[in-house]
């Protein structure tokens, strides 16, 4: 996975993540697309670029159908702060995704 330029660090992860990830709220495009837009309660951000997904699934050797995959995205807002957010779970028509704040790149 080539990093894009002006991404922070040598690795496509942050260094720190969060203690327990945040909800989100996001608007995208199409189900697959990244954010165009996220939100954390009343706050509201708007993404300037993103690159993903990364799909990170539940261990395959452990029996956990409730543990959907998550798709990965790193997200560069317009004030310049770099997340790590993802989608968990499949596009199902009428529903809204859910989307989680994992870490942010310094």
């Amino acid at each position: 996975m080539q990093i894009p330029p002006g991404w922070p660090g040598r690795g496509p992860r942050p260094v720190r993540l969060l203690r327990r990830p945040l909800q989100l709220t996001a608007v995208a495009l199409l189900p697959d697309a990244p954010p165009s837009l996220l939100r954390l309660g009343r706050t509201s951000w708007r993404v300037a670029r993103a690159e993903g997904p990364e799909r990170i699934a539940p261990e395959w050797w452990r029996e956990r159908p409730d543990r959907p995959f998550r798709d990965y995205y790193r997200v560069e807002l317009a004030s310049g702060a770099r997340l790590w957010v993802c989608r968990s779970g499949v596009a199902v028509p009428g529903e809204a995704m859910t989307w989680w704040l994992h870490g942010r790149f310094e």
